[in-house]
């Protein structure tokens, strides 16, 4: 019972983590540049993906509070499911993805599938 929790908990840090990494753009705009294959030209494209990356840091911060406070899982669980299949559904719906952002959707699957893993293990605590 106590592995199953640590097991669940260190997968839903692992996946708050995933979303919480991106945040690195918002103070480092260039990093975010790079990770996407996108050129970030002029302050208007620079706000919006430092807006994005704040986002995805709020949202990967509660997967990894919830973790450990229990009351916030189900909350946390669902917001980051909608953040990794949104845009996996998104990049595959849009023709002609670079290499950089298709790398990204495929870590956001590998988010998903650990996140659902880390939902499955922490669900059963209750039972």
């Amino acid at each position: 019972m106590r592995r199953r929790r640590r097991t669940g908990q260190a997968m839903l840090v692992a996946a708050g983590l995933l979303n919480l990494l991106p945040g690195v753009g918002l103070v480092a705009p260039g990093r975010a540049s790079a990770a996407y294959g996108v050129d970030i030209a002029g302050a208007d494209l620079e706000t919006l993906m430092r807006h994005r990356a704040l986002l995805l840091a709020l949202v990967g911060g509660l997967a990894v509070l919830a973790a450990f406070r229990p009351r916030l899982r189900a909350a946390a669980i669902a917001v980051n499911a909608v953040s990794f299949g949104s845009f996996t559904v998104i990049a595959l719906v849009t023709p002609a993805v670079n290499t950089e952002l298709t790398r990204v959707a495929w870590a956001d699957v590998a988010g998903l599938l650990v996140l659902s893993c880390g939902a499955v293990l922490l669900g059963r605590e209750d039972t």
